[in-house]
């Protein structure tokens, strides 16, 4: 993972420092709060605030196409409500690595600033929790290691600044769970709404 988040860092330099390189790479922020949930937990919704804040890299494949790799903290988990039956809240906190192919469309070009409004994006993250916590202590079994995939899309309204949803579901689960008629899988899943901004 070290390996990884220096060549996230390498990219993102090449993009600031670089002007040459400014139309092949380029890089930027994010900061998004969240909503998730966990499934097999006995509650429902997404009602689990949290946040999510990362550094990411890409590279042009095409005029209209990216690879993006990004680094990012985010919180998960889920939590109860008071028409709930039972008090449920887990807390996880993860440092993820989601690698995205980007779609844009919508190409602007006012006052000689081409930029596409639109960039729809989709792929695969790998995501290590760092740390969690929760009200009857079956985190401690939680896997380590977790595989998301992700779909989401961002609106440029201006050439460096987005508004970016997306929606994130675990493909491993977090651990089974003993139910009165054998395991639950418990999958842990979550929205996010936030802002983007691009370095160029």
């Amino acid at each position: 993972m070290f390996r990884i988040i220096l060549f996230v860092f390498f990219f993102v330099e090449i993009a600031i420092t670089n002007p040459v390189n400014a139309q092949q790479f380029g890089g930027g922020l994010k900061l998004a709060g969240t909503l998730s949930q966990i499934d097999g937990d006995d509650v429902y919704g997404f009602h689990k605030p949290g946040f999510e804040i990362g550094i990411y890299a890409r590279t042009r494949l095409s005029k209209a196409t990216d690879l993006e790799i990004d680094f990012s903290y985010n919180q998960r988990g889920s939590q109860s409500t008071s028409s709930d039956p039972q008090a449920v809240e887990f807390n996880l906190h993860y440092i993820d690595i989601p690698v995205l192919f980007v779609v844009k469309d919508w190409l602007n070009v006012e006052k000689d600033k081409e930029y596409y409004h639109m960039h729809f994006f989709g792929g695969f993250s790998i995501g290590r929790l760092i740390s969690s916590s929760s009200l009857g202590g079956l985190d401690k079994d939680f896997r380590k290691t977790d595989v998301s995939w992700i779909l989401g899309a961002t609106y440029f309204y201006a050439k460096n600044w987005g508004v970016t949803a997306k929606y994130t579901r675990s493909i491993t689960s977090l651990t089974e769970r003993a139910v009165a008629n054998g395991q639950v899988n418990l999958i842990s899943y979550f929205i996010s709404l936030g802002l983007n901004y691009k370095f160029n």
